[in-house]
């Protein structure tokens, strides 16, 4: 069995096995002598590295992510120094690397993935093909060497609703998440979905203009995607089963359907209308929030459609911080 650890750039066991690559790659390719093959890799350019040990502890296996500095579309990260001792080949190591390194890019932002191998290599491009990769053209470093073969492979694009009642918090801890996103240089953007559906009037069965919603998140997907933002987050009330369906739908890409979590914030009651009556300056719109905040979070309640509830206040009363919430958030969500 094969366990995978997220290492520091500069940590001494990857950059033990990235040497062994190194000196294999230059007997395959008969560069002994040859720097072709001895490219450092800046510390500050590596996003993630992982080391694969056994039961013993015995480090096996390597792979790492770079944000690539040349010709590669926005959101695209490299692959590089995938790497797995020759004594403990053909045991499916390499593919498990591989998928641990897709976890990260999609936990990155990545909207797709591009890695270089080479003609006297067919066992990786056999993997890289049996994995969904296809050809591209040789990019960088790589676009003047004949034996340089280079893969991509698309990946969701991914949605995370902010979930919530009036007062509740969810457009403070969506613009939170982003901000946590952001600290750790993933691609990501934030929509606050209530200022895309301010128009009037509103259809008689449609309220809360969920159409309009919709449309215009399917207008500015394709956008944000060829920025290379792979990561959505968007603060909406979800009060329809099938909203889970759309927001999928609105966000499609080459890739497919984009894989959605919805995550509910909530705080008491009397939280909620605190916040509510602190906003809301002018009474008929106090009226009608402080109402409503009661209204939805029992609907909320009812319709059970997130995959997880934060609290975004103690039961005291006590607001959490921003980044405590957002840290809650994105670990329910598997973004973490």
């Amino acid at each position: 069995m094969l366990s995978i650890r997220r290492v520091t750039p500069d940590d001494a066991v990857a950059r033990g096995l990235w040497d062994e690559q190194q000196a294999e790659m230059r007997v395959v390719y008969g560069d002994d002598g040859d720097d072709t093959f001895d490219r450092a890799i800046d510390s500050a350019a590596v996003h993630v590295s992982l080391v694969g040990s056994d039961d013993a502890g015995e480090a096996l296996a390597t792979a790492m992510l770079q944000w690539p500095a040349y010709d590669l579309p926005p959101g695209t990260i490299e692959a590089k120094r995938l790497f797995v001792r020759p004594d403990h080949r053909r045991r499916g190591y390499s593919r498990v690397m591989m998928g641990a390194l897709e976890a990260a890019a999609r936990k990155s932002g990545a909207t797709s993935i591009a890695l270089e191998t080479g003609t006297e290599q067919p066992a990786a491009i056999a993997l890289y093909e049996a994995l969904g990769y296809h050809r591209i053209e040789p990019y960088g470093q790589y676009q003047e060497d004949p034996r340089s073969v280079c893969f991509a492979k698309e990946l969701p694009t991914r949605v995370l609703v902010v979930n919530g009642s009036i007062g509740a918090g969810k457009t403070t801890s969506a613009a939170a998440v982003f901000d946590s996103l952001a600290a750790r240089g993933s691609r990501a953007a934030f929509i606050d979905g209530d200022y895309l559906c301010q128009a009037e009037p509103s259809p008689a069965d449609d309220p809360y203009s969920q159409a309009l919603l919709f449309q215009n998140l399917a207008a500015v997907a394709p956008v944000y995607r060829a920025r290379g933002c792979g990561l959505m987050v968007i603060a909406r009330v979800v009060e329809d089963d099938a909203d889970r369906d759309r927001y999928a739908q609105a966000f499609v890409s080459d890739a497919g359907r984009a894989d959605v979590s919805i995550v509910r914030v909530d705080a008491p009651q009397v939280v909620r209308e605190a916040r509510v009556s602190v906003r809301e300056s002018e009474e008929r719109w106090r009226d009608w929030a402080l109402a409503r905040t009661v209204e939805l979070s029992d609907t909320l309640d009812d319709l059970d459609l997130d995959d997880a509830v934060v609290a975004s206040a103690t039961d005291a009363g006590e607001d959490r911080s921003r980044a405590e919430v957002a840290g809650d958030i994105l670990d329910a969500a598997g973004w973490a």
